[in-house]
């Protein structure tokens, strides 16, 4: 399992990060090496949570996943890119559903220039990708608490930062004139006195409501006009087990992603946004259940034949 521990992915992706540096910001082997970083680091991010999150499950009598345990495999391979950047949005704090769909964009520009007789990379300017090369870079490196100058290199990693500060500063000032925009609907509805009957109308039915696609909806205050709105979020883990009372409680762990109010047209989307507004924190919710329903156990076919009574 040497191959994959984060330690060796890790040491991989600064080897990749150095060579995409080395190249010219106009040549392909830029964007090219900075696709194979992403994904290699991409891979570390999971490996520190277990090995087998990075393994084919595609092998025959399962090899991969038993290389991730330990037993020894010769060629053991890994799931694809897309897949990676798809499992480090449910268990990625602060890795939304944009930074991998930017990160898809990378890898398909990759895979064109890699798979096909496309030239993707022809017109393919550094603000296109780069600003979302040095966001994720730095979200990843923060969850394997590593440091970013020592993947990217000290004036990368400080360009990296700048680029985040920006990009704080830009999402925040454009929700702020999203806020403004709402106080203004909030008012006109207060002065027209039609607030109680659009928050009556709008009301979200249910506190909480589990969607088909494993998202949730939960009700929650708007930050500007304090009515019931809708805050989407996606289910990251769950706690272990605790049993009271003869009952089994499970804490879940959920990640913000979107609220959406539909009285003042509030909308706000991915944890930057979120957090201006202070709605960018996990929420725990709490299930209970009996001891039979939570181990699936079917008590009648324990139920012993009655003797006797013919």
């Amino acid at each position: 399992m040497q191959e994959w521990t984060t330690d060796a992915l890790w040491a991989k992706a600064i080897a990749l990060a150095e060579e995409t540096f080395k190249a010219n910001p106009n040549d392909a082997s830029f964007p090219l090496n900075a696709a194979f970083t992403l994904e290699v680091l991409g891979k570390a991010a999971l490996a520190k949570i277990h090995p087998v999150l990075i393994a084919d499950p595609q092998s025959e009598g399962g090899k991969n996943i038993l290389y991730a345990f330990g037993v020894p495999t010769a060629r053991p391979t890994t799931i694809v890119a897309k897949t990676i950047f798809s499992r480090l949005t449910l268990l990625v704090d602060g890795f939304t559903d944009d930074d991998e769909a930017a990160c898809k964009l990378i890898i398909d520009a990759r895979n064109r220039h890699l798979h096909s007789g496309a030239f993707p990379y022809a017109d393919y300017k550094t603000g296109q990708w780069l600003p979302d090369f040095y966001r994720v870079c730095k979200i990843l490196t923060d969850f394997l608490a590593r440091d970013l100058s020592e993947l990217l290199g000290k004036e990368h990693a400080k360009d990296a930062e700048e680029s985040a500060a920006g990009e704080r500063k830009r999402i925040e000032g454009e929700t702020q004139k999203q806020l403004a925009v709402c106080r203004k609907k909030l008012k006109a509805l207060q002065e027209a006195g039609e607030l109680e009957a659009r928050r009556a109308e709008t009301k979200p039915e249910r506190a909480w409501r589990y969607l088909r696609d494993g998202t949730s909806l939960k009700s929650t205050l708007c930050p500007v006009c304090d009515s019931e709105g809708l805050l989407t979020l996606k289910h990251v883990t769950d706690r272990p087990a605790e049993i009271s009372d003869n009952l089994i409680y499970v804490d879940s762990i959920y990640s913000p992603r979107k609220f959406e109010c539909a009285v003042c047209d509030l909308a706000l989307t991915g944890t930057a946004e979120l957090a201006v507004v202070g709605l960018a924190d996990q929420v725990i919710g709490t299930s209970e259940s009996d001891p039979t329903e939570y181990f699936d156990i079917d008590v009648h076919a324990y139920d012993a034949p009655d003797y006797g009574n013919d």
